[in-house]
Parts: structure tokens; C-alpha cells; sequence
């Protein structure tokens, strides 16, 4: 038998969801990215849809999400990581963390460019975001030589960005 309180909460939250990433999407129209945006993120393949992915693989874009090592945002960035962006506390503020998220991502892109001598893919990124520093980079930012829920989260991930 279906139940109807689940239902509703289902649409509810899918309408939430919904809802942010509109803003989301029209909101990152409305500003004009800076320089050093447009030298890190391709906007065909690093724009919204990423961070919109991101958010929803790390924690359902859930602003006040909390992960197991201490991880804040939407995102799930460590304080530490976070600190080295923003003097910003206000980890729940999306006008905040994409910024340092965005900032995260570009210099990561750039740490893989100098270290893979490649263009990275949405794969290599999200391996890259949800690995200690330089575990990729032991592997020879090679995908097969990673642990299988590693790359099964990279390509959901992935999935959800080619959406």
C-alpha cells in the first residue's frame, strides 16, 4: 500500500531541490564570472551543473550538512580546506560556499593540469575532491587503479553532471 506521508515528503523535497538549483542556475546567469573563473572553468563543462552535482553527491545540497570528519556545506569541505578561501564562517550560506567551492575546484584543476599534464574530466575532478591530497596522484591518475566505491561515486557523479 502506498504511503501517502512519504509521498508527500518525497515531493516535497524533490521540490526544494528543484527549487535550488533553479536559483542556482539563474543566479550563476546573472553574475558575470571573473578572469580567473574563466581560465579554470570551461563554462560548457565546469559551469552550474557541476556544482549542482557536487552538492547533490556530497550531501543531497543540503546547506547544513555535517560529514563524519567535519566536513561543512553543501559541498562537504573540510574547515581546514575551507579557511585557506574564506574568513567566512557561515558555512550554510550557498552565496559563500559555492565561491569557495569554485575556488577549491579551480585549484585542484590546476594541481591535475600540472601533475597529469591533461585536461581533467568531471571524473578526474571528483576523485580529486573526495580523496586525501595526492591519493590520485599515487595512483597515476589512473581510474582503474582506484578502489571500486571510489570509482563508483565518480561516476555517479559523473552520471549526474551529463544529466
Amino acid at each position: 500500500m502506498l504511503n501517502l506521508e512519504s509521498s508527500c515528503k518525497f515531493v516535497r523535497t524533490f521540490c526544494v531541490l528543484l527549487a535550488a538549483w533553479m536559483a542556482m542556475e539563474i543566479s550563476c546567469l546573472a553574475q558575470a564570472p571573473s578572469a580567473e573563473e574563466n581560465a579554470a572553468f570551461d563554462s560548457s563543462y565546469f559551469g552550474p551543473k557541476l556544482f549542482f552535482a557536487l552538492g547533490m553527491i556530497e550531501s543531497g545540497n543540503n546547506d547544513r550538512g555535517i560529514g563524519r570528519a567535519g566536513e561543512v556545506s553543501r559541498f562537504q569541505i573540510h574547515p581546514a580546506v575551507w579557511r585557506l578561501y574564506s574568513n567566512s564562517k557561515d558555512y550554510r550560506n550557498p552565496e559563500v560556499s559555492l565561491p569557495v567551492a569554485r575556488q577549491h575546484w579551480n585549484y585542484l584543476t590546476n594541481y591535475f593540469r600540472g601533475k597529469a599534464r591533461r585536461e581533467p574530466a568531471p571524473f578526474d575532478m571528483y576523485v580529486l575532491w573526495n580523496t586525501n591530497f595526492g591519493f590520485y596522484a599515487r595512483k597515476g591518475f589512473d581510474p582503474a587503479r582506484l578502489p571500486a566505491i571510489v570509482r563508483d561515486r565518480a561516476q555517479r557523479f559523473v552520471n549526474l553532471v551529463n544529466r
